[in-house]
């Protein structure tokens, strides 16, 4: 079977301060504006031509990515170090409680830096 993947891109604005880091930069409260790319994957159905609308992409994923725009996270209210490997975790376990599609998530912390967490 075809399976096809489907990406949309979301922004939010977050600020952290890690614990344990290589830099002492990032052991300061600083910020970053973060992009997220959510992949999902599936068969494109016959009815629609498509594997998932956009529109219903987005409804799944905006309140999970809500949920850390405009935060600010430390380790104590986070739960844990928050790294963007921890968050892109986060967001994809996030995202798998209410669709198993989900293929991907890849996050942005910079222009030059990413994660990737797939299953």
């Amino acid at each position: 079977m075809l399976k096809t993947q489907v990406t949309k891109i979301f922004k939010f604005e977050a600020g952290h301060q890690l614990e344990n880091s290589f830099t002492k930069e990032c052991e300061s409260p600083h910020g970053h504006s973060y992009k997220v790319e959510v992949t999902f994957e599936g068969r494109v159905y016959t009815d629609t031509g498509m594997v998932i609308d956009f529109g219903e992409l987005k409804q799944i994923v905006k309140p999970i990515i809500d949920e850390y725009d405009h935060k600010f996270f430390t380790k104590e209210n986070y739960g844990k170090n928050p790294t963007a490997e921890n968050m892109a975790s986060d967001i994809f376990w996030k995202i798998r409680e209410k669709t198993l599609m989900i293929k991907q998530v890849k996050l942005w912390e910079t222009d030059t830096s990413y994660v990737i967490v797939r299953c």
